[in-house]
């Protein structure tokens, strides 16, 4: 696979977390968004939202209490780094920058297939919000 089908802007029609027994959870609320963008110099960038987050009382970007700094993190992710991709149809993240400063440095692979102008990743298990199970992530192609 070329990675020329990947490259341009992804919008995020949804984030659904199973679980061993089949039980589904939305890590981000049925209305979660989210952006996927890969770039043709092997790159990629992921920012993913729980829309109407409560805002903090001041607008410093780097002010407001502890409580609306764990509530802003909580309803947010993002990360980005280079990426590859496998023969096997897997899409492998190395995260350089990340929310999380625990997923600096770590590979995050997905599993790809295409439908369309859509594009399905899909992790190996993971855990999101306490719950563990895997993630499937459908994009949809920005301008199509």
């Amino acid at each position: 696979m070329s990675a020329e089908r990947f490259i341009g802007t992804w919008r995020m029609v949804s984030w659904v977390l199973r679980d061993g027994e089949g039980r589904e959870s939305r890590p981000l609320g049925t209305d979660g968004q989210g952006l996927l963008t890969y770039t043709a110099d092997g790159y990629m960038f992921a920012l993913l939202m729980r829309p109407n987050r409560k805002r903090h009382a001041v607008d410093d970007p780097m002010g407001g209490t502890a409580a609306e700094a764990q509530a802003s993190m909580a309803g947010f992710h993002t990360y980005c780094g280079r990426y590859r991709l496998e023969g096997d149809g897997t899409v492998v993240h190395t995260v350089e920058m990340c929310l999380l400063p625990n997923m600096i440095g770590t590979e995050q692979r997905r599993f790809y297939r295409f439908d369309g102008d859509r594009l399905h990743l899909t992790t190996p298990p993971m855990t999101r919000k306490g719950s563990t199970g895997v993630g499937e992530l459908v994009w949809e192609r920005v301008g199509s």
